[in-house]
């Protein structure tokens, strides 16, 4: 190996330390930062909440799933409503979540699972919480 390509080859372990060490600091929480707070009164929660959901298949039937997760350390009650149109007609469903703080773990997130006619169509889904 010639003594240009070697240093190249350090040049690329350094460079590669380099953004390994940035991507890391970018993705650690900062410090003195604070964590959300909710809302006051019954709102969407969005500070405090990520959602994720959609269709999906349950055994042998078709669901449209409604996922929340609680990011801040007060308990949440969350009343969703789910409406779903598809070709093959509408599926409509409603559930009360009651979701544990953050530092709960797995308690603080839920799910809600809407059987569905089919694995597709148009998803309207809301939320109403408030702290609990």
């Amino acid at each position: 190996m010639s003594h240009t390509a070697k240093i190249l080859g350090a040049a690329a372990l350094i460079l590669c330390g380099c953004f390994a060490g940035a991507a890391s600091a970018q993705n650690a929480p900062a410090t003195g930062q604070q964590p959300p707070k909710p809302d006051a009164g019954a709102t969407a929660q969005t500070n405090c909440l990520a959602d994720s959901g959609g269709f999906k298949r349950n055994g042998k039937f078709a669901v449209y799933t409604v996922e929340l997760e609680n990011k801040c350390e007060d308990r949440l009650k969350c009343r969703i409503d789910v409406f779903v149109i598809s070709a093959k007609g509408p599926s409509q469903g409603h559930t009360t979540m009651t979701l544990a703080p953050k530092s709960d773990g797995a308690a603080a997130k839920k799910s809600y699972a809407l059987r569905v006619r089919m694995l597709g169509g148009m998803a309207q889904s809301t939320r109403e919480c408030r702290v609990f």
